[in-house]
């Protein structure tokens, strides 16, 4: 922590003379002259903190709206075991995060060695999802932007029900089912009847009722890819999993206790389109297939495979889809999958137009195939947003398709891969994207921030290891200015045509607070104030 110079200790007489003003002594006739008066306290400007060296920062959205998702939560793992290399902006080490306004900031404690961290984020409204973030930081740079997408249970693409039922002795006295079912997107599950209800440890939970809810996404839309969590196929290096179909799955008793496994199997099913490809991939699905069966467990972020295997069910009355059953004895996010071969060259964009402003631009790649974001940084004119190593961990086949959009923080789009905002192929040589700024009044300016002494307002400092972010609408997510390195922020690309920002500000001195600043291109200072000490001396 940063603290502030100490008060020097006052001067103090040795003796105290018993005579004021001159004398002599009888002997020498030396003049004595008695010490002065000490003068007033002097404030002291305090010691402010450096910029840090290496940050990671950004906002929980809703993939749909790019507005803020607030409170989310973050929990962060390292190889499935809570982190314990992330620290705060202060340094204290922290596993998990909690969102009010939406953004996060943190960095790597001093002297760790970390690649990539899972972050499991969760809110009110949404499915919960993991998220690699690399903190390999190749490009060296002193802010990293990780945008956490989210999708609503709401969304049109995307079910969920839920069922309520009393238990005793954490026994089910009869089968309890939940089923979701809208468009192309559907799942249920039985817990039969005698079935004992464990928590994660195998223990019998200790509540008198039970909910169940399953939620599903339509396996022909984007939003399969989006609700998927991270690192499925991580480690592969010939093939990609490829979901045809999801299952989530939450139970839990009326204490809050979540139910992960069961004294016997349960079944679950999952709705597959009539036209899934079938494992092999040159047919569509029948009656008698199998595919494989994933789970991720959303309390670690890791992913498994399952021994069961999901069979294709008989044709439903409408003839549009099939139901893959399989039984498990815990409970989780489960994908049905087939494999298809990688894709060995990864993806890269280029972008030529109007020049990235340097707060930066998102890469958004999404699909049934893949949803991917990436950061632009300011200036960039390529970005290899899936390096060839990193294929599987997001995996990208050798024939995906995805819409390629480039964005602001805000939602504004600067460009697009197709002028139809149709999928084109991701895996085939570089994207090209020619960027347009969309905001008809666009302004840049600085803002300082320093500290000022309470005590004497003459007394000031600036803050160079401030954390500076801002917004222009209480929806919108937050972009992290660009720190300059001696007090002054740059907040780029602001639409002069809205009345304010919102700026937020961490001085790491005191407390966060958030303020406003005009977007006329007119530098401003925002003063901090803080109590500092004082000094006393001759």
């Amino acid at each position: 922590m940063i603290s502030n110079k100490k008060s020097l200790l006052a001067l103090s007489v040795a003796s105290a003379l018993a005579l004021s003003g001159c004398f002599s002594d009888d002997d020498n006739n030396v003049v004595i002259t008695p010490p002065p008066e000490p003068t007033d306290p002097v404030v002291v400007a305090p010691e402010t903190p450096a910029a840090l060296a290496f940050a990671v920062s950004g906002n929980v959205v809703d993939i749909d709206t790019v507005d803020i998702v607030a409170p989310a939560t973050i929990t962060f793992f390292e190889d499935g075991e809570p982190t314990s290399n992330l620290v705060n902006v202060n340094g204290d080490a922290i596993t998990q995060i909690t969102t009010e306004d939406g953004s996060y900031t943190f960095t790597v404690k001093e002297g760790a060695n970390v690649g990539i961290v899972t972050a499991v984020v969760a809110a009110d409204g949404y499915f919960t999802k993991s998220f690699d973030i690399d903190l390999s930081n190749e490009d060296s740079a002193a802010t990293l932007e990780a945008e956490l997408a989210l999708v609503s249970k709401g969304g049109d693409e995307v079910v969920e029900a839920s069922v309520s039922e009393s238990v005793t002795n954490a026994t089910t006295a009869s089968p309890v089912t939940a089923a979701a079912a809208k468009g192309k997107a559907g799942s249920d599950v039985t817990v039969p009847a005698g079935v004992q209800l464990r928590d994660a440890s195998g223990n019998a939970v200790t509540g008198s009722s039970v909910s169940l809810t399953v939620g599903s996404a339509d396996p022909t839309s984007s939003k399969i890819s989006a609700v998927l969590p991270a690192g499925l196929s991580a480690g592969s290096t010939t093939s990609v999993k490829k979901p045809v179909g999801v299952s989530n799955i939450v139970m839990q008793d009326n204490n809050g206790t979540k139910i992960k496994q069961f004294s016997q199997e349960i079944d679950v099913s999952v709705s597959l389109p009539v036209a899934t490809l079938a494992p092999s991939g040159d047919r569509t699905i029948q009656t008698g297939d199998q595919f494989d069966v994933s789970s991720n467990n959303e309390d670690t972020g890791k992913w498994q495979s399952e021994t069961n295997k999901a069979t294709v069910g008989a044709l439903n009355a409408e003839g549009t889809a099939y139901k893959a059953s399989f039984k498990t004895d815990h409970l989780t996010f489960f994908t049905l999958s087939r494999s298809v071969p990688i894709c060995t060259q990864g993806i890269t964009v280029n972008v030529t137009g109007d020049t990235v402003p340097s707060s930066g631009l998102y890469v958004s790649m999404t699909s049934a195939d893949a949803s991917v974001s990436s950061y632009l940084r300011g200036g960039a004119t390529s970005k290899t947003v899936v390096s060839a190593s990193t294929s599987a961990r997001y995996g990208i086949s050798s024939t995906a398709t995805a819409r390629v959009v480039i964005r602001d923080a805000a939602g504004n789009v600067w460009g697009n891969a197709s002028s139809t905002n149709a999928e084109v192929q991701v895996c085939n040589g570089p994207i090209a994207i020619t960027l347009a700024n969309p905001i008809q009044t666009t302004v840049n300016e600085n803002v300082t921030v320093r500290a000022v002494c309470s005590n004497d307002a003459t007394v000031t400092e600036v803050i160079p290891g401030a954390i500076v972010k801002y917004r222009s609408s209480t929806t919108k997510p937050f972009r992290t200015a660009a720190n300059n390195g001696d007090g002054t922020f740059a907040l780029s690309a602001l639409n002069g045509d809205v009345a304010s920002y919102a700026v937020s500000v961490d001085p790491r001195i005191s407390a966060p607070f958030t303020t406003s600043i005009t977007p006329d291109g007119t530098d401003e200072t925002i003063d901090v104030s803080v109590a500092c000490d004082t000094v006393t001396g001759s």
